[in-house]
């Protein structure tokens, strides 16, 4: 068991390492971890979801997004220009839902659900993959929104767009 730092219980520093949504710490760190907790269960739902489907029998062509070749998607608009402005849009669905509950779980995942519903209006089996992240991103708005604007809104677009740049790179890396 890790020693109390900063007069922090060794209890709260083990829950803030696995769920580092406090606001509080290294905000590189954050994202670093945010990262990570967007991006790997968010493969793992969209894997299982494309696997349940095809199971059922469904044409997982129809429910995805056509293949596009990776040097021709616009990485400026993947990488950057969409988290920022899905952030701002975030931050606004934030604050309405905020008006109907302070529970800080309940918002996320009115949010995460939102944006999930969002993005499977246009590919279905997106839905999937979105929804996780952006509980995640949404967790991190709210959990960096007390120190400042700024730093809220990095909490939920720096993780989504190395979370883009991921996807990216494992289409741009998966091509022969």
């Amino acid at each position: 068991m890790r020693p109390a730092e900063h007069g922090q219980p060794a209890a709260a520093l083990r829950r803030r390492w696995w769920f580092p949504f406090d606001g509080r710490g290294s905000f590189l760190e954050y994202c670093l971890v945010a990262w990570h907790l967007a991006l790997i269960p968010s493969i793992v739902l969209a894997a299982l979801a494309y696997l349940l489907f095809s199971a059922a029998g469904a044409d997982v062509a129809a429910l995805q997004k056509p293949a596009r070749e990776i040097l021709t998607r616009n990485v400026w608009m993947t990488v950057l220009i969409a988290p920022a402005i899905e952030t701002l849009v975030l931050a606004l669905g934030i604050w309405f839902i905020g008006r109907v509950t302070r529970h800080r779980q309940v918002i996320a995942v009115a949010s995460a659900l939102a944006w999930g519903g969002l993005h499977a209006w246009f590919h279905p089996l997106w839905f999937f993959g979105v929804v996780w992240s952006f509980y995640v991103f949404s967790l991190g708005y709210l959990a960096w929104r007390p120190v400042s604007y700024k730093h809220a809104l990095g909490a939920a677009a720096v993780p989504h767009a190395l979370v883009n740049s991921s996807a990216l790179l494992l289409q741009f890396f998966s091509k022969s």
